[in-house]
């Protein structure tokens, strides 16, 4: 028996949470630095220089994200990769586990809209891409997961569940 395995991954546009946090950094490393230099407080200067290069190496590099899915034999893998070198796998999901799977803005999804389950998502945010729901059961809560599989994941969970998976 062959396995069935494909990935896809997207990368996050950055939001404006993300362009306030930045530039609230920089401002907060040039005033610690500016008023530690007119002061006379050269240690003020130095820690706003340590955070500035703790910011610049460390901290934004982790607000740029980027998603990959995995399927492999009827499961998916969410994962989020930092600074395109840290990988956390934020959740698997079991195609067994689901109860639809079908493009967001699609009928099928239409009875899901306002029903109150927990979103995650793992989409690009860009305004012409296509993403896909799926509404899942996992432990003690209900699931709605945003992403956007490759045309071969598709294919590979219509053929695990037909009845499950639309395409529109």
């Amino acid at each position: 028996m062959t396995g069935s395995y494909t990935e896809a991954s997207v990368k996050r546009k950055a939001d404006f949470s993300t362009y306030l946090a930045k530039i609230g950094v920089v401002l907060l490393i040039g005033i610690l630095f500016t008023f530690g230099m007119l002061v006379g407080q050269k240690i003020l200067a130095l820690i706003g220089i340590g955070l500035g290069c703790f910011c610049w190496f460390y901290l934004f590099p982790k607000l740029d994200a980027e998603y990959e899915y995995i399927y492999c034999d009827g499961q998916i893998d969410f994962d989020r990769i930092s600074g395109g070198e840290s990988r956390k796998n934020m959740l698997r999901i079991d195609l067994d586990n689901v109860e639809i799977m079908a493009p967001e803005k699609s009928l099928q999804m239409g009875k899901y809209d306002d029903s109150g389950l927990k979103v995650r998502d793992f989409s690009s945010h860009t305004p012409d891409a296509k993403r896909y729901c799926i509404i899942t059961s996992d432990e003690s809560n209900r699931l709605k997961i945003l992403f956007e599989p490759s045309e071969k994941m598709i294919e590979l969970a219509k053929a695990k569940a037909p009845r499950k998976v639309f395409t529109d």
